[in-house]
């Protein structure tokens, strides 16, 4: 048999995409070590076939099984030797562009387009009692059960626009999940609570409210104006706090992404960090880290939970950041900001026609009151003399007329990371700019039809005149300084996949270019390399089978899992 042998010798899963409810990326894991990690190589590789895609996936290992998802097929993998165990695949082909399954009580549960699945971890058969025969079409059930008189049974949420991109995360039988995609020009990115044996809808919000049912609508109601109500996908996994019985998660951009005339206001609740009762789903606290976003700066990475002991206080904090390249942090049981975030008069003209650009953004402060050193490039640095003269500030709306080059790098989907043993928080980011002129199109994009992206791009995008750059960098959380950086050759601007730590010590971080580094947690130095012949667009994972530790990651179709001697 392919199954993985249990033996003597410790043990340690990686069962979520971040490994935990407080999104950690933390393992108590250190075999491979500062002092070792120059001796780690290539244990085995796993392929998916050219047919299923995985670029994005972090696998999950459980009981030396790893898990991945490609849409409508699961893969089960020994994760001691990457042998095939078996591999099941739905009648239809779902869309393939989520990063991972996720599993609880024995079952897992993948995903593609809108609609999430349910198998036995041991044997891959489908769960009969999840859903419709282990199918459930949960972003359609979602939508019936929030607005019944908008949408009536079997909704076709797909055809809506509506996407899952992110595994739900699992906890007392319950699976919270986030809906994207706020390109698709969706009303609102959703948050769902499920039963995860039955598939039944135990609460959703919206984060954007649509109407006086949604919780929160007396908070956001006014600062939209009459157009559509629409973007706040949710790109990332949620967290949660079990003692404070709140759930956290990051909404996405407003839509359209570049003509924000139909959406006068601030655009509650894009680009926010929003904390949820975890039993109701009704709102506790929010933040608004964008107002009114012109730029497409989706508040993506995270959120992730740390505790930090200064002194005799513990501060329970919360982490996030996005393409922006700045770190906010907060208390997380109330949504204040552990250092001030000043609102900042920023740029306001526009030749957008009807455009009413927000006057200030708010710029999260350091302990000492000076503005927190951002983890990638906030101006244009050009080489060209006439592309200096069309750069511009952060926050410089763009143009229909003129090509103004604006940073567009910052962090992604790839999740933050936290260490007890330094106490400091690592986030990945890129160093990057664009440039293009705006199609202003009001409100005349269509719900599940038009791109709120690409329909508001007049020419363009254009990326040429800056190298961008690969950023890993770590902060003390409470007082905001920034303790070390690493930068690293890198193929594109954007996308940026997270990291991992240690309790070895070791910062784990995958790139584009096809590296794979380790970073000293507490110093940043470089201390291990592994070049592999395609782009890593993944986050990593490691986990421990008899006493032996092993450190994987996805490239192209490939799982790469490497180990010491």
């Amino acid at each position: 048999s392919s199954l993985p042998q249990i033996t003597t010798g410790g043990q340690k899963d990686w069962p979520l995409h971040n490994l935990d409810l407080h999104g950690s990326r933390y393992a108590d894991l250190n075999e491979i070590n500062t002092s070792t990690v120059s001796a780690l190589g290539l244990a085995w590789t796993f392929e998916a076939g050219a047919a299923n895609s995985i670029t994005q996936v972090t696998p999950l290992v459980v009981d030396g099984v790893m898990y991945i998802n490609a849409g409508s097929t699961l893969f089960a993998v020994n994760a001691i030797t990457g042998e095939s165990i078996w591999t099941m695949s739905l009648d239809d082909t779902l869309e393939a562009r989520g990063r991972g399954p996720s599993y609880g009580d024995g079952v897992l549960y993948g995903f593609g387009g809108a609609t999430m699945y349910a198998t036995d971890a041991k044997t891959g058969e489908l769960v009969e009692s999840f859903g419709d025969g282990g199918r459930l079409e949960i972003i359609s059930e979602a939508l019936q059960f929030k607005y019944p008189d908008d949408y009536p049974p079997g909704v076709d949420a797909y055809g809506l626009g509506y996407r899952l991109t992110t595994p739900p995360v699992y906890l007392d039988n319950t699976l919270y999940a986030g809906v994207a995609l706020s390109e698709n020009h969706i009303p609102g990115g959703l948050v769902i609570a499920a039963d995860a044996t039955t598939g039944g809808i135990k609460w959703v919000f919206n984060t954007v409210p649509q109407g006086p049912r949604d919780d929160g609508w007396e908070i956001a109601k006014d600062s939209w104006g009459d157009g559509k109500r629409v973007g706040g996908g949710v790109w990332s996994p949620p967290t949660i706090d079990t003692d404070l019985g709140l759930v956290y998660v990051n909404a996405g951009n407003p839509s359209p992404d570049y003509d924000g005339s139909a959406r006068p206001g601030m655009n509650l609740f894009t680009n926010a960090t929003i904390a949820l009762n975890l039993e109701t789903g009704s709102l506790a606290w929010y933040y608004q880290t964008v107002h009114h976003d012109l730029w497409d700066w989706d508040h993506v990475t995270g959120p992730l939970l740390f505790d930090v002991t200064e002194g005799e206080r513990t501060v329970k904090g919360i982490a996030a950041a996005g393409k922006n390249c700045l770190m906010y942090l907060w208390d997380r049981e109330t949504g204040e900001p552990i250092n001030p975030m000043v609102e900042t008069a920023v740029p306001t003209e526009s030749d957008v026609p009807g455009e009413q650009v927000w006057p200030t953004q708010p710029i999260p402060y350091n302990a000492r009151g000076v503005p927190m050193t951002p983890f990638c490039a906030t101006y244009p640095i050009l080489d060209d003399a006439e592309a200096q003269q069309r750069a511009r500030q952060m926050y410089t709306p763009y143009s229909v007329e003129e090509f103004y080059i604006v940073s567009h790098g910052g962090s992604s989907w790839g999740s933050l990371s936290f260490s007890p043993r330094t106490g400091l928080v690592y986030v990945t980011g890129k160093d990057g700019v664009i440039t293009f002129t705006v199609n202003p199109v009001g409100d005349t994009l269509e719900i599940g039809v038009s791109n709120g992206h690409a329909d508001s791009i007049a020419e363009g995008p254009i990326r040429d005149g800056m190298t961008p750059t690969f950023t890993v960098t770590a902060y003390e959380p409470v007082t905001g300084q920034l303790v070390w950086q690493q930068t690293a050759p890198t193929n594109s601007a954007i996308g940026a996949s997270g990291n991992l730590v240690t309790s070895g010590d070791l910062v784990l971080q995958g790139t584009d270019a096809g590296e794979f580094y380790a970073f000293d947690a507490r110093t940043g130095d470089q201390l291990f390399l592994y070049r592999h012949s395609r782009p890593i667009r993944a986050s990593p994972l490691t986990y421990q089978v008899n006493g032996k530790q092993y450190i994987s990651v996805v490239s192209s179709n490939s799982v790469i899992t490497l180990a010491l001697p």
